[in-house]
């Protein structure tokens, strides 16, 4: 008689005993709350505005603007919303980082979220009036968008996988800002000074090119050139026809000849402003991406001018705060990072700089961690973090400046929907606002003397008599001591930003794109002359417009950032280098701010609008009413597999499926169901899970009915009608799972969390048999196999079933299990292409089982990753161990050689080899109720970006590894010897042959070494073909050939 195989029915018990909570990551990291915010409603003519800001005046005015800028777009799209639109907002940007609503992180440089389910916008007060204006406008545009496409049904969303990002996001920025910015006009002069002028399908294929900028310049042709009312028609093409055969469609020629006339627009426009603009930076070169990264900004120099902080994604997976000698540009050290500093959860790198301490001994910043902006101040000489302080109230800001007298740090704050300028008192650890109104104020700087603070503000432009739609920014100076604010009358109409007193306090250093370029100006205050000391063709910027790029020292040294080649640099440069040129303090000029080309023919209702935003008839208070806040739970998108039947050898088949998500409006309680029929009709299988997202702690519970389907061989014989026969038979086993579960998780941080869950669960069996029957005829001990007799199928009792599969431990008796099991888990790695290439990952946990059975299974699994260059080492120790009354039965042995664990032990390729039961190392050596289990990989990013790997490829994403893989099965009462190969310890009875012993061997470690290529294919699976040596297969002689379908570990 044949062994019986196992192994099917391992992969089942694998399943029932060690799987999970319904809602458990093994890992990820994690969207905490610490919050839970309390919404009310107001209903105005077109949204139903969610919010929980005190200073009602400010969202009364959001919910005003957000009506003007309905009426702007919907002249462009003719479309109307006929059920009120709604809008999320939060306070600010921590807060808005955990909303419930979207799904996955909030980034940092994420302004505001547009979803196609529900069709809402979620977004936060920002700091500056013009930004939360423009991504206010920029997010309806998205709205329209979705409600134009989509048109009530959600089906439809397949047609936006037609629209390349560069035409969603470009269209949202023409829309929302129009053909005038300086900023998006940089980018495009530095593309045609460095002849990388994009096609369109550049744009699609390539993550070169940023989608926002190249986007609204494209957007900005097409309106200028043939008229904005094209731009909607041409959208809506592209969703059903795609970009190509939309503009043969709308235009009559190919995508070629649009972008050849695109960048034949671009030369002409900016080529005349070369003569008059200069490409060489002032100063010297200090960071760049040879001894930098590519992004290098908020660069601060040190009071005495020896040093420059800054910020940089040098090591690629992060963003990190760096030291630099401010004369050589060597970088003496990281002075924080995410990794080395736990309680940060990310920095704020996008509109903010720190600042130094009078002696230049310490530095502060501000960061994101727990669910707000705090301050840390850290030691230069070696990065130890000395403070990490809340500002109260204030639970957003940036923008540092360190007092003269080292005792305060002034800073811009936002609280309740008001950005001030503030003063925090490093020895009472209080809290003062130094401004208190509606206006902006923003980046403060110190003077020498620490009597004034010079700040940039919208204060003369905000409620304004400017009708447009920019919201500008000026320059002001605060006395201290009287607490009088002083504006000063220069540029106005321009973004005048980032002011620095020079030495001796009497003149201002500032950033102003008065004529359409980013270049740095000199104000004298005594006689007000102004003075350019800059005329870069390109500019000086950070990552965005009122990002901080200037920082000017004690002694009069100037660090800037200077953009070129779409990287971020930084440049040293004394006062005496500079070549000042005096300008008319009111002279603006913004020709060189238009995006290509200059003059526009056709219908220019775009920008007519934004020129005249402010003179749009506002919708009064009375048309804003507070309601009653609804969850309004409903379903938010249905969606099938397909319907398929089969007919084969085992029966007809259906195959279906259908996935339904609900949830509240705010995404703080959802369900997901499922429903699924795979193979015959009582393999339906259904789950229904709850999640509850208000609070911190989440929580939710999920109810199921599950079929696992395994199947083997068995054999016997068998009499019918009185005649003798040899059955060789297909046993199909459906274990019917029905399982109720509750499960709950704290998280500490974004990186730890604590799990916790308890289930009952009730399993049942039908076992179908595929039997061929044959003559056979017996000669004593031997059985002579004849001809085919017949077949048949079956429906078997379970009693029947064990007749056979009891002689090897298996009993098919319906039981019921109760489970609770704990865990914590932390995660701060950073994941490549298709593995972690840095951090670290460790789950701890337990899992008791009881009921008809009774065991626990504890988990250890620790993994870490060191990057190195591009290499990473990684390294996992994993420990599973069952314990408990039955530890030692059938259904608590786990199976080493799944290639997650050891490769060049699969299950498979013992069989091939006809091995499986063999004396010395076989397959019962992979099989036990603990693992202990060391990996070590070398991981070598292979083909990619090029950022991140060495060959790059815009098809193939891959990992090249070098493995090293040991691993040990053991029981409670195994011998173990670490040898080579296992040798006999003693003997035990056969179950297949009463009467009969086998020998018992001692547990050796199984290990393999080899390569692998893992393959991340188009972002749906990763694929992992391996050769592998495994050392303790002699009777192999060679390695063998696998293939592993998971990411890396």
């Amino acid at each position: 008689m044949k062994r019986f195989n196992v192994y099917t029915v391992f992969v089942l018990l694998t399943l029932i005993f060690l799987s999970g909570n319904v809602n458990a990551q093994y890992f990820g990291q994690n969207k905490v709350r610490y919050k839970n915010l309390k919404f009310k409603v107001y209903q105005t003519p077109h949204f139903d505005l969610y919010y929980y800001m005190q200073n009602d005046s400010l969202v009364k005015r959001f919910a005003k603007e957000s009506e003007t800028w309905y009426t702007l777009h919907q002249q462009v799209f003719r479309d109307t919303f006929l059920k009120k639109n709604p809008f999320i907002l939060y306070n600010n940007a921590p807060e808005f980082q955990q909303t419930t609503a979207i799904d996955g992180d909030i980034g940092v440089g994420t302004g505001g979220v547009t979803e196609g389910l529900k069709n809402r916008v979620v977004m936060p007060i920002t700091q500056l009036n013009q930004q939360t204006r423009h991504v206010l406008g920029h997010e309806l545009v998205h709205a329209f968008q979705y409600h134009s496409l989509l048109e009530g049904d959600t089906t439809n969303l397949e047609n936006i996988g037609n629209l390349p990002l560069w035409m969603i996001e470009g269209m949202a920025e023409y829309l929302s800002v129009g053909k005038v910015d300086a900023f998006t006009a940089m980018w495009m002069r530095d593309a045609y000074l460095n002849k990388d002028i994009p096609s369109l399908k550049d744009l699609t294929t390539s993550n070169k090119y940023f989608p926002y900028r190249y986007g609204q310049a494209f957007w900005s042709y097409i309106g200028s050139t043939y008229g904005d009312t094209v731009i909607v028609p041409l959208f809506k093409a592209t969703s059903r026809l795609g970009y190509e055969r939309a503009i043969e469609k709308t235009f009559g020629y190919s995508e070629k000849t649009l972008s050849a006339l695109w960048k034949t627009s671009i030369e002409n426009t900016y080529k005349p402003f070369l003569k008059d603009t200069t490409q060489t930076p002032i100063g010297k070169l200090l960071l760049d991406d040879k001894n930098a990264g590519e992004m290098n900004v908020a660069p601060a120099v040190s009071p005495n001018g020896k040093f420059i902080a800054f910020l940089s994604e040098k090591e690629l997976f992060s963003i990190d705060l760096f030291l630099a000698d401010a004369e050589t540009g060597k970088i003496i050290r990281k002075l924080s990072s995410k990794i080395k500093n736990s309680h940060i959860d990310e920095f704020n790198f996008i509109e903010s700089a720190g600042a130094w301490s009078p002696d230049s001994k310490r530095f502060a910043f501000s960061a994101f961690a727990e669910g707000r902006n705090k301050l840390f101040i850290v030691d230069v000489q070696n990065g130890k973090t000395l403070a990490t302080e809340s500002m109260g109230e204030v639970e957003e800001f940036g923008n540092l400046a360190w007092s003269p007298d080292g005792l305060s740090i002034a800073f811009s704050g936002l609280k309740n929907g008001q950005s001030d300028i503030y003063l925090f008192n490093l020895q009472t650890k209080k809290v003062r606002a130094l401004t208190n109104d509606l206006f902006s104020d923003y980046q403060p700087a110190f003077s020498s003397n620490g009597k004034k603070i010079v700040f940039s503000s919208d204060r003369s432009t905000f409620n304004s008599k400017n009708v447009s739609i920019d919201i500008t920014f000026n320059l002001a100076i605060l006395d201290l001591e009287t607490q009088k604010v002083t504006d000063i009358d220069v540029f106005n109409g321009a973004n005048n930003l980032n002011p620095h007193f020079s030495a001796n306090d009497e003149q201002l250093y500032f950033l102003s794109n008065r004529d359409g370029f980013r270049n740095l100006y000199r104000y004298t205050l005594n006689n007000g002359v102004v003075e350019r000391l800059t005329d870069y063709f390109t500019g000086i910027s950070g990552i965005t417009e009122y990002a901080p790029a200037l920082s000017v020292s004690r002694t009069d040294k100037i660090i800037y950032n200077y953009y070129r080649a779409q990287k971020y640099k930084i440049y040293s440069a004394n006062v005496s280098d500079f070549k000042p040129v005096q300008v008319d303090p009111q002279a603006l000029d913004f020709s060189a701010a238009i995006l290509p080309p200059a003059k526009s023919a056709g219908v220019n209702v775009i920008n007519a609008n934004l020129d005249n935003f402010e003179r749009f008839e506002e919708i009064s208070d009375k048309s804003i009413k507070p309601i009653p806040f609804k969850s309004k739970f409903k379903l938010d998108y249905l969606s099938s597999n397909g319907i398929g039947a089969s007919v084969g050898r085992f029966g007809t088949g259906l195959s279906s499926g259908v996935q339904g998500i609900f949830s509240d409006i705010l995404g703080r309680d959802q369900i997901y169901a499922t429903a699924a029929v795979n193979g015959e009709i009582y393999d339906f299988g259904a789950q229904v899970a709850y999640i509850n997202q208000q609070s911190r702690v989440n929580w939710g519970s999920a109810v199921s009915h599950i079929p696992y389907v395994t199947a083997y061989m068995s054999e016997g014989f068998e009499t019918i009608n009185q005649n003798n026969f040899y059955r060789s038979s297909y046993d199909v086993i459906r274990t019917f799972e029905d399982k109720v579960q509750l499960f709950s998780s704290y998280p500490f941080s974004k990186r730890e969390r604590f799990e916790i869950g308890t289930s009952a669960a009730s399993y049942s069996y039908r076992i179908d048999r595929f039997s061929e029957y044959y003559n056979y005829t017996q000669n004593g001990n031997q059985v002579f196999i004849g001809g085919f007799a017949g077949s048949d199928r079956k429906k078997i009792s379970t009693a029947e079933a064990n007749a056979y599969y009891n002689q090897v431990g298996i009993n098919f008796q319906n039981f019921r299990v109760y489970g609770f099991d704990a865990a914590f888990v932390g995660d701060n790695s950073n994941f490549g292409i298709t593995a972690p290439l840095t951090g670290y990952r460790y789950r701890i946990g337990i899992n008791q089982l009881f009921g008809d059975f009774n065991l626990s299974i504890g988990t250890i699994d620790l993994r870490k990753y060191i990057r190195i260059n591009k290499i990473t080492l990684a390294g996992r120790l994993l420990n599973t161990f069952a314990f408990g009354k039955d530890q030692n039965q059938f259904y608590a042995q786990q199976y080493l050689g799944f290639s997650t664990f050891i490769r060049g032990y699969e299950y498979n390729s013992f069989y091939k080899l006809g091995d499986i039961y063999s004396g010395g190392f076989n397959i019962e050596q992979l099989m036990g109720s603990k693992l202990a289990v060391a990996n070590f990989e070398v991981r070598l990013p292979f083909t990619g970006p090029k950022k991140l790997s060495t060959i790059e490829s815009k098809l193939l994403f891959s990992d090249l590894n070098a493995f090293f893989d040991i691993g040990l099965a053991y029981n409670s009462d195994s011998k173990i010897s670490f040898s080579g190969q296992p040798s006999v310890v003693g003997t035990t009875p056969d179950p297949m042959n009463p009467g009969q012993s086998i020998n018992v061997y001692s547990r050796v470690p199984a290990m393999s070494a080899g390569l692998s290529l893992r393959v991340n294919v188009l972002g749906y699976f990763v694929i992992e073909p391996y050769y592998a040596i495994p050392f303790q297969r002699k009777t192999l002689g060679k390695g063998v050939f696998g293939l592993t379908f998971a990411p890396g570990w």
